[in-house]
């Protein structure tokens, strides 16, 4: 079996929490994570994080018009 005939597992999803929970279960399995798929996990938490923060600094200057 060759590395592109693998299935990749879905897309991690959810919660800080519930992504790790997913993320350990995978590296439990026999599961091949792929580097573009890794990448592509990285992507994602890094754009919800730069969202999150992006959140937070609107409720601060919000606080301080107050």
């Amino acid at each position: 079996m060759t590395e592109t005939d693998r299935a990749e597992p879905a897309d991690l999803s959810g919660v800080v929490d519930e992504r790790i929970s997913q993320l350990a279960s995978l590296e439990a399995s026999p599961a091949h994570l792929s580097e573009e798929w890794l990448r592509r996990q990285l992507h994602s938490a890094l754009a919800a994080w730069a969202r999150n923060e992006t959140l937070t600094e609107i409720e601060a200057e919000n606080r301080t018009d107050y």
